[in-house]
């Protein structure tokens, strides 16, 4: 039984060491804290055994002071383990404090007590028993056991109140060595007055210390650590499967049940497990990823799949597990994010980008097949959202990109380019003019007011060469549409080369004007404005470009050119200042009851300051404003009515002579007359032309001179060209002609010759 009990006791010393080995390794204050207690417990037993086992009174009495030493060691370090394992005591500095001062001098008096028996004598030593005499008279007999029982119970308190206040999946770590330390203490307290060498509290002691080693460094982290990752695992958002070195099914969570619908066998897991390893054979990698869709609750879900093969630390294969990542949210989100980067917002059609990379991958993926390339646009498309509002204007766009959508196809798509425009891509085969005019019709069907008309003309375009950039393709169908542009009956146009020329032509002339207007080649033509005798009035002045190169151009030349890209007002200002400046010379001369019309375009009213213009124009060159007459037309007021009105007032009351233009050529020109109190009334030619031989047309015309009459406005018909035009003018009472029946438009020069002004 003694050596037993002695064999027991050494073997709980060893394990001891070890544990404060293996904890000295480990990082940490409280790996720390339990290797210095591992250690002081095994010093402990070392000393405990030789109490036991070495003879001699006064051995013994020395062992089992620093027994008792140790004992008081072993509760500062319990507190300080205490402290760092459950958080507690961090704001008790002064008793930990006073427990390390009692221990300093308690430990004096221990030693002290070998010589002085103050506090024990051991008065018999045998086999069986070691009898100890303590002074229960003395104070550090008391002291000594009141200190250490309490901080015991202390330390059990510490450990309950954890126990109770934490949650089930931490209070197994304090349960343990609760359990352990309250152990120890009962039989510590049952065998307190017995004098046996067989004391049972100083195994259990042992054994206490080293479930604090294995629970505290050991068993309890890999515990936490093992139970934490499976909730976790458990509560991600990502499906998790996991097969050992067999292919056998050894954890699926159940996210990835309810994804795949998989139930408490894992059969076919298993089995689509095996069959993924074959398909992929020398091909797998250790580390893979993919991307797979799921139906899931008539829901389609994205999933990123993260493959992985996992190896010890000698290199055997261990297991393989598969992540399933839901990436439905991020990849709907970057399909809005894509949409909205290709799609035009309002109508939801291709914007113009992705229409030209769409276009280049079909015809390229169909490269036998004709295809045909449609451009669209809507006359004055901003005079719906001037009259009606941005809104029914947005709304018209929206109808037209509808019932364009019902054509759409693999093979036929369509884009908003830009603004009003649309473009379709369309095989040859499918392409009708009757689609077209069915497109045009419903949209003039959907928008029917009686004070604008939707007119929509469409220019196309048969794609020969696949390699043109796709938005040359565009180019030519818009170039197309651009002719019929102000024609009303027409509604379809084709590209040919001539348009392309004419394209070239337009462009040499925009990289010409600049030059021209500084080196003055434009040049000022004057058609009189005559009586019925032809006594001068005034003239009309008409502008000519005297091209260095190319000679003396046309006005249809060069006009519309600049009219479409807006330099035409760089040309207007030009010409009235031509027009200003020889009235002044004129007057000079004795010679201003003359007067001269200039025109006025409607980007003139955007880009120039048009009334501050004109009566500069009056002071530069000291003329009478009644001179300088200012010709307008109703489509030339339509684009701002009330604020154009507002700056043709203006220069009316400066003393400016205004001349209706092109009267007849529009479809409102009567409402001119009732809103533009003007001086001069042009009647279109194109006008007299068709009323020449009509007698409706003949009495509209009287009807019109004589309206003008009652209204205070003097007429001038221009466009006359024959006796016979001049002859029924004048019995209708027509003030003033203008036409090649009197002159055709002449240089300035010469018209002065021929009406003696200088």
């Amino acid at each position: 039984m003694r050596i037993m009990y002695g064999l027991l006791i050494a073997i709980e010393i060893i394990l001891m060491g070890i544990c404060s080995y293996k904890a000295m390794n480990k990082k940490g204050r409280l790996a720390k804290i339990v290797f210095i207690y591992e250690a002081v417990a095994a010093f402990c037993g070392i000393v405990f055994l030789v109490y036991i086992y070495v003879p001699g009174i006064t051995i013994t009495t020395f062992c089992k002071s620093l027994t008792l030493i140790c004992f008081d060691w072993i509760l500062i370090l319990l507190m300080y383990y205490t402290q760092y394992y459950t958080g507690l005591f961090h704001g008790v500095k002064i008793i930990k404090e006073a427990m390390i001062a009692f221990s300093a001098i308690d430990s004096v008096m221990l030693i002290a007590n070998v010589w002085n028996h103050q506090i024990f004598t051991i008065t018999e030593i045998n086999d069986y028993e070691i009898v100890t005499e303590f002074v229960k008279t003395n104070f550090f007999y008391k002291a000594h056991f009141i200190y250490n029982y309490l901080v015991i119970l202390l330390l059990l308190l510490s450990f309950m109140f954890m126990i109770a206040n934490s949650s089930k999946f931490y209070s197994f770590r304090y349960e343990i060595i609760f359990i352990a330390l309250l152990i120890g203490f009962i039989l510590d307290i049952v065998t307190i007055r017995s004098q046996s060498i067989y004391d049972v509290s100083m195994p259990a002691y042992g054994i206490m210390c080293m479930l604090i080693y294995y629970f505290t460094l050991r068993y309890i982290p890999n515990e936490l650590i093992e139970n934490t990752l499976s909730l976790i695992i458990k509560d991600m958002n990502s499906g998790i499967v996991c097969f050992d070195n067999r292919g056998r099914c050894i954890y699926c969570n159940d996210i990835l049940k309810n994804i795949y619908n998989i139930g408490t066998e894992y059969i076919d897991v298993e089995r689509k497990y095996s069959e993924w390893l074959n398909e992929r054979g020398s091909d797998r990698k250790d580390t893979m990823k993919t991307e797979t869709t799921v139906s899931f609750h008539d829901i389609k879900k994205y999933y990123e799949v993260v493959y992985k093969r996992i190896f010890d630390d000698k290199n055997n294969f261990v297991c393989d597990y598969f992540i399933f990542n839901d990436k439905t949210e991020d990849i709907q989100s970057l399909e809005k994010e894509k949409y909205k980067a290709t799609h035009d917002r309002l109508t939801g059609l291709y914007n113009k980008d992705q229409f030209y990379v769409e276009t280049y991958k079909i015809l390229h993926r169909n490269a036998d097949v004709p295809y045909c390339m449609l451009c669209s646009n809507i006359r004055d498309f901003k005079f719906v959202n001037e009259l009606f509002g941005i809104e029914k204007g947005n709304e018209v766009l929206v109808k037209q990109a509808e019932i364009m959508k019902e054509y759409a196809s693999d093979d036929v798509i369509a884009a908003r380019i830009n603004s009003d425009r649309f473009a379709m891509l369309i095989p040859k085969k499918s392409f009708s003019v009757d689609m077209i005019l069915s497109i045009i019709h419903r949209m003039q069907d959907y928008f029917k007011d009686s004070s604008f008309h939707l007119h929509i003309f469409t220019g196309v375009y048969d794609i020969s060469d696949l390699e043109e950039p796709v938005s040359i393709m565009c180019d030519k169908a818009n170039l197309a549409s651009e002719t019929i542009k102000n024609e009303y009956k027409s509604n379809i146009a084709y590209y040919t080369e001539r348009l392309f020329e004419s394209s070239i032509e337009e462009r040499r002339i925009i990289g010409e004007f600049e030059r021209a207007i500084s080196n003055n080649e434009f040049e000022m033509y004057l058609q009189p404005q005559v009586d019925s005798s032809g006594n001068l009035y005034g003239a009309e002045a008409l502008v000519r470009w005297q091209h260095p190169e190319r000679g003396l151009l046309s006005p249809a030349i060069f006009i519309d050119v600049l009219e479409k890209t807006g330099f035409i007002y760089k040309l207007d200002r030009y010409m009235w200042d031509k027009a200003a400046k020889k009235l002044g010379e004129w007057k000079k001369e004795g010679k201003d009851q003359y007067h001269i019309s200039v025109n006025i375009s409607t980007k003139d009213f955007y880009l120039v300051d048009v009334y501050e213009t004109f009566v500069g124009l009056v002071d530069k060159y000291d003329i009478d404003p009644v001179n300088l007459n200012i010709e307008i037309t109703e489509t030339t007021l339509m684009s701002d009515f009330d604020k154009n009105m507002g700056i043709i007032r203006l220069l009316q009351n400066y003393g400016f002579n205004i001349e209706i233009d092109d009267f007849g050529s529009g479809y409102s020109s009567l409402n001119m007359l009732k809103d533009i109190s003007a001086d001069v009334l042009k009647i279109d030619m194109g006008f007299l032309r068709a009323s020449e031989n009509e007698a409706k047309g003949l009495d509209i015309l009287e009807s019109i001179i004589t309206l003008a009459g009652k209204l205070g406005m003097k007429v001038i018909t221009e466009g006359v060209e024959t006796k016979k035009q001049l002859y029924m003018l004048v019995e209708m009472g027509c003030d003033m002609y203008q036409g090649y029946y009197f002159s055709k438009p002449i240089p300035v020069d010469e018209f002065e010759k021929k009406y003696n002004i200088k």
